[in-house]
């Protein structure tokens, strides 16, 4: 009997040590699902390189640094710089500052199958540039919008333990930005040409994010994002001025929708610190560029 009471016992030990915790670096695209609490901290710089067609490269550093502030509070500041390239033309520029709070409404494991709930407030400052751009720069000197934006978000998050050590981390967001109006002058972010003067009433925008996260060990795991933008018609009032070509210049645009893909592949050091790589595309467009990325994202939480 002892010896098919310690047989057990091992059984059981083996089960609860294969159910342990994953470690996730957390999917490519995703907002992180949960609010960092207080006293803890995280630290997640990304580096996506695109092109956009025809052969329009940008790398877009940026830096997303979470503060707990409360249980269910955290702070988030997001810097972010920009590297253009395209016909021998380059430029490095600041992007738009973004700043936020996200409230933890439910816990990710308050219930055993309902996933937890996140709000998320937050303003994107027109730090970057977007106006009086230079002609001969073709665009690499762009790197904002040059509107007060405000974004609300709603993100679910649950993790499903599958079998042993595989685990199943699911993510979905959703995501409204309403958008300032912008004056602008010369080329700028939304068209334009020389002699350009006005103001543009940016059109707001929604995007969905579904995220799926799959360990492979303790330290291996695959990761997906689908993401659908939809953009509203970008409304132009005053002179548009003159393109290169010498024609009367477009300034807004209409409406515009992407479907986008990525997929990733996450080594995790431990359950602070993890590193993803992997590969971001679009799959249909409307109005809007097509593009290829390679991204890396580096976590590190305290």
């Amino acid at each position: 009997m002892t010896k098919k009471k310690t047989a057990l016992a091992l059984v059981l030990a083996c089960f609860f040590l294969h159910a342990e915790a994953p470690w996730f670096t957390g999917p490519l695209i995703a907002p992180p699902g949960t609010a960092i609490p207080y006293g803890r901290f995280m630290i997640k710089p990304q580096m996506p390189f695109t092109v956009y067609r025809p052969h329009f490269f940008s790398a877009n550093p940026q830096l997303s640094c979470f503060f707990g502030l409360t249980p269910w509070c955290d702070i988030n500041i997001i810097p972010q710089f920009f590297y253009q390239t395209t016909s021998h033309e380059h430029d490095v520029q600041f992007g738009d500052l973004t700043v936020g709070l996200d409230f933890q409404l439910l816990d990710a494991d308050a219930t055993p199958y309902f996933p937890g709930i996140k709000f998320a407030i937050r303003e994107v400052f027109p730090t970057g540039n977007f106006q009086f751009l230079r002609a001969k720069k073709l665009g690499t000197d762009r790197s904002g919008e040059g509107t007060f934006a405000t974004q609300a978000a709603l993100v679910f998050y649950k993790e499903f333990h599958l079998y042993q050590l595989y685990w199943l981390a699911m993510t979905a967001s959703a995501q409204y930005t309403i958008n300032t109006p912008v004056h602008v002058q010369g080329f700028n972010a939304y068209g334009g040409g020389f002699g350009a003067k006005g103001t543009v009433l940016p059109g707001n925008a929604f995007q969905g994010i579904v995220s799926f996260e799959l360990s492979l060990s303790q330290n291996w795991a695959l990761a997906m994002d689908s993401v659908y933008t939809h953009k509203d018609e970008s409304e132009f009032f005053g002179r548009p001025g003159i393109a290169l070509m010498r024609t009367f210049a477009t300034v807004g645009g209409p409406s515009s929708d992407q479907l986008s893909f990525a997929f990733g592949l996450e080594y995790n050091f431990s359950a602070h610190l993890g590193i993803i790589g992997g590969y971001w595309f679009s799959a249909l467009s409307r109005n809007i560029p097509e593009f290829q990325s390679g991204v890396v994202n580096v976590r590190y939480l305290y």
